[in-house]
């Protein structure tokens, strides 16, 4: 089983890469791989965060539609 990062660990390592971008000595080799990391890292942040928004919109229609008593549900199944 592989560990995913969680979303903060990307948006950790997201600053650490740009700190690294930023360095005006870094390698054109090393400054792309840390680029295509740091795009990875941001599509996967961003699928978690539309994720947890579909979450949340999922309660507060809930809430409005009078159903009881706010509650989470799994979306995928």
């Amino acid at each position: 089983m592989t560990d995913v990062p969680s979303l903060g660990d990307d948006l950790k390592r997201l600053e650490e890469i740009v700190r690294r971008l930023e360095d005006d000595t870094l390698e054109l080799e090393t400054a792309l791989q840390l680029f295509e990391e740091g795009v990875g890292r941001l599509k996967a942040a961003q699928v978690r965060l539309t994720e947890a928004e579909t979450r949340v919109r999922q309660v507060l229609d809930d809430s409005a539609a009078g159903d009881g008593p706010l509650r989470f549900e799994p979306l995928d199944g």
